[in-house]
């Protein structure tokens, strides 16, 4: 009698185990992926928190949105707050960046006069002490500038129009406070020079009053005195 010998695979069960294993993945993957929310939800959830001035919040959660629906009709909207957001939350280069990305996107906005003077803000509100770093206030006036000149007849241009008269009296008194500083250290031709530049520069500021007081009475910068 011939003995039969039965084959067993062992190949079966390792596919039947491979098959659970991916099936139980998918299904613990499928279980931890939270859904994502509805547009609309997450559009008034942002606005809600934009309103309570939580703006790194309010950032969030229009961040999410333009993730998760990127064409969306609010999608404008919420690139304009998430910058506004970052202004009224103190993070001025975070703001000048996604004002300029907002313009880059949306180059024909109705909102444009607004996005351009508020980069020229978020320069003006990084102005630091007179006897400091100017370049933050040179930056706000060649902004306000530039708004002045393309929407001079609106609100945005007058309020321009005051911004730079604001950064000119700011620059003024930097040069006087330089100016100031060499007279201390008895460098008086270098204190004259920088009156002189002030008064040229900014004539109708208040320390440009200052400046011509100090200057000889035979300077041609300075005024006559009686």
């Amino acid at each position: 009698m011939l003995a039969v010998r039965v084959r067993t695979s062992k190949a079966a069960p390792k596919r039947r185990l491979t098959w659970g294993a991916c099936l139980l993945f998918c299904g613990v993957a499928a279980c931890s992926a939270p859904p994502v929310p509805p547009e609309g939800d997450l559009f008034s959830q942002a606005n809600r928190e934009f309103e309570n001035r939580d703006f790194v919040m309010a950032a969030q959660f229009y961040d999410k949105l333009l993730e998760q629906y990127p064409f969306s009709d609010n999608a404008e909207t919420a690139r304009l707050r998430i910058a506004h957001a970052y202004y009224l939350g103190g993070e001025y280069e975070k703001a000048i960046a996604a004002f300029n990305d907002f313009e880059r996107l949306h180059p024909t906005s109705e909102a444009l006069a607004f996005v351009e003077y508020s980069v020229g803000m978020a320069y003006l509100d990084q102005a630091r002490p007179l006897d400091r770093d100017k370049a933050a206030t040179e930056n706000a006036k060649l902004q306000f500038q530039r708004v002045l000149s393309r929407y001079g007849d609106t609100l945005y241009g007058r309020l321009a129009a005051f911004r730079i008269a604001q950064c000119d009296e700011l620059l003024a008194g930097h040069e006087l406070k330089v100016g100031e500083y060499y007279a201390s250290i008895g460098k008086e031709k270098a204190a004259l020079s920088r009156y002189r530049y002030l008064v040229e520069q900014y004539p109708q500021t208040d320390a440009a009053v200052e400046a011509r007081r100090r200057l000889p009475v035979t300077d041609p910068s300075g005024e006559p005195r009686s």
